[in-house]
Parts: C-alpha cells; sequence; structure tokens
C-alpha cells in the first residue's frame, strides 16, 4: 500500500497545505466514509456541509475554501486535484506480459516493443502494432489495422481491417471499430448495399467506453478527434468527425457525415443529423435533436434543437398548457355572449 505525508501530497498536486504536515495517508474515498488514513476531495462548494463531519486525514479543495479543525490542500481545481490523487495511489506502472501462447499474430504483422498479448487475441495479415501495446483477451485487428505506443485495447473489441489507432488511446470492451456503415440504394421495394471503402481514425490520447460503434467511411475517413472521450454506448455513422477534446456521453449518436468542432459536448441521448456542422464548444443538452447547423458556443435544448434559454422558458410554459386553453374558452364564451352569440363549449 502507498503512502505519502499530507505535505509530499501538496507537492505533488501543486497545492498548498493548511495543516498537519506528517499525516500519513493511504488511498482517497469519499468525505462521509473516509477515514483518518485517507484523502478526500470536495470539488462543489453547495457540498461544504457535508466536511462538518468528515473523518478524512485530509481534504483537496479549492484555494477559496476556509474550514477549521481539517487538513486541507487548496489547489486551483478541486477535481483535477481529485483526479491526480487517484492516479498517484491507483495506477499501475505498465508491466509486459508478453505473447500468449494462444493467441493468433499473423506472420506479416508487426509487433512492438514490450507487448502484452493476452490470450485468444487476433492481430490478423499486415497489422502494426506499436510499443508497449495492451491487447486483452478476444480482440481482434484487422487485416492492415495499426495501433500506436502505449494504447490499451479492453477484452472483445473489433478493429476491422485498415483501422487506424493512435498512441495512449483506451478502447473499452465490446466496442466495434470500423464496421459498415449504414447505406443503401434504393431499388424499388428493395435495398442495395453501397461498399465502405474508407477507415476510421482514431487520434491520440482518445477513450472510447464499452459496446461504441463508429462505423467506417464510404470513402475516406470517420475521426475521432484528438483527446476527445466517448462514454459507453455510443454510435457514430460513417464518415462522421469529432474535433479535439469532445465529449460524447452514453447514448449520443452522429449521423453520416456530421461534423463537431472543438471541445464539443453531447448530454445524453441526444443526437445530430447527417451533414450538419457544429461549432466549437457547443454544448448539446440531453435528449436534444439537432437539426441545422449551429454556431461556435451554442447551448442546443428539446427538438427540433432550439437555444437552451429559449426551450427552458417554453418547458416552463408548456405544464401550463391546459390551464391556459380553459381560460381562453372561458374568455371565447364571454365575448360571445357580450356579442349576441349562442355558440358554447364544454370546457373538460
Amino acid at each position: 500500500m502507498k503512502e505519502i505525508t499530507l505535505a509530499e501530497l501538496a507537492g505533488k498536486l501543486g497545492g498548498d497545505l493548511v495543516g498537519d504536515p506528517d499525516v500519513t495517508v493511504s488511498s482517497v474515498a469519499p468525505l462521509n466514509t473516509a477515514g483518518p488514513d485517507q484523502i478526500s476531495f470536495l470539488s462543489d462548494a453547495k457540498y461544504l456541509s457535508s466536511m462538518q463531519n468528515t473523518s478524512a486525514g485530509g481534504v483537496i479543495v479549492s484555494r477559496e475554501t476556509e474550514v477549521s479543525g481539517l487538513n486541507l490542500i487548496r489547489v486551483e481545481n478541486p477535481y483535477l486535484g481529485f483526479a491526480m490523487a487517484m492516479e498517484l495511489f491507483y495506477l499501475r506502472p505498465y508491466e509486459a506480459a508478453g505473447i500468449s501462447s494462444v493467441s493468433f499474430i499473423h506472420e506479416k504483422a508487426s509487433i512492438g516493443k514490450e507487448p502484452s498479448i493476452h490470450p485468444y487475441a487476433v492481430i490478423c495479415q499486415d497489422a502494426r502494432i506499436g510499443d508497449r501495446v495492451t491487447l486483452m483477451s478476444g480482440a481482434y485487428v484487422g487485416p492492415g489495422a495499426t495501433i500506436g505506443d502505449d494504447t490499451t485495447i479492453h477484452p472483445n473489441v473489433v478493429l476491422e481491417g485498415g483501422v487506424c489507432v493512435g498512441s495512449k488511446v483506451i478502447i473499452h470492451a465490446g466496442t466495434v471499430v470500423g464496421s459498415d456503415g449504414f447505406g443503401f440504394a434504393a431499388v424499388g421495394e428493395r435495398h442495395r448495399k453501397i461498399l465502405h471503402t474508407g477507415i476510421v481514425r482514431i487520434e491520440d490520447e482518445v477513450e472510447i467506453g464499452a459496446g461504441c460503434t463508429i462505423d467506417r467511411a464510404v470513402f475516406g475517413e470517420t475521426v475521432i478527434g484528438h483527446g476527445s472521450k466517448l462514454d459507453n454506448l455510443v454510435h457514430i455513422a460513417h464518415n462522421a468527425r469529432t474535433g479535439r477534446n469532445c465529449l460524447l456521453t452514453g447514448q449520443t449518436g452522429l449521423a453520416g457525415s456530421a461534423v463537431l468542432g472543438d471541445n464539443v459536448i453531447m448530454a445524453g441521448q441526444s443526437g445530430v443529423g447527417g451533414h450538419l456542422k457544429i461549432g466549437s464548444g457547443t454544448i448539446i443538452m440531453a435528449r436534444t435533436g439537432v437539426t441545422k447547423d449551429a454556431p461556435p458556443g451554442a447551448r442546443l435544448a428539446g427538438f427540433p434543437a432550439i437555444d437552451n434559454n429559449v426551450w427552458r422558458r417554453s418547458s416552463a410554459v408548456f405544464n401550463r398548457l391546459d390551464d391556459m386553453r380553459k381560460r381562453l374558452v372561458r374568455l371565447e364564451r364571454e365575448m360571445s355572449k357580450i356579442s349576441g352569440g349562442n355558440e358554447e363549449e364544454e370546457i373538460n
């Protein structure tokens, strides 16, 4: 078990310690369960009251946080400090496991230095694997596919032929990269398949969750940009592209040839229609359906997507529509009486 003093930990996090520098901690835990030998964190000031009863040996907080009776490590970004502490205590250094005797590696495949090729992984002809790559059990690397250095491929991931995966990429279990896109030409009542001859390119430092599907391009490339992170169950259609550092949460999807700029965030179950362009820095709220291009920095919600502030005001009105309808019927009835009309409508 790794042990470190609060003084040492503060130095590694780039923070300032307020409290006892000699207290030793050996793991990270939430405020409500942390013990005297554990470090915890507070990233949101609205939960400040939860620090009153914590037994944590120290707490990572913002530089503005003032709490008496606790050892505090003050940093610019407490959530980042928490992430760094997790790496410090739990991240294991890479150890090459070698090549399992029950894996399959084609004689014309290329394997880099210090590999970890687990049982029943398959590497096909002309595939190229970089240094310190981990392929877990059941991983499939198709003909001509490439994987960069320090990449980890979890169990039962499929990288179809020609797929290019960058360095320091993580792809979680069950994801399929490079399957054919959903393209068909109508022939009467039948549908004729359109061949997909392009590839998928996953740039460096991307992380892809479990059960994702990323389709190969018809021509050219489907691209997941540098540093982007995909949650579980995300679908990327043929020829779609994300920019750098995008975040796509669970059950989101891009239709064919949709393009995201840099730093776009898509919340759960949102989708972007085909051939649309979404500007950098846009945030797409949960369950939003985007049907037209969006400028940089947009905040979108609803279906079809509109400005988030407009959608919130409209949603507040929606709950009152039935009452407003009844009031309108009453008003029409009164106006009818005034004008001498006899029409009446039952108000339900």
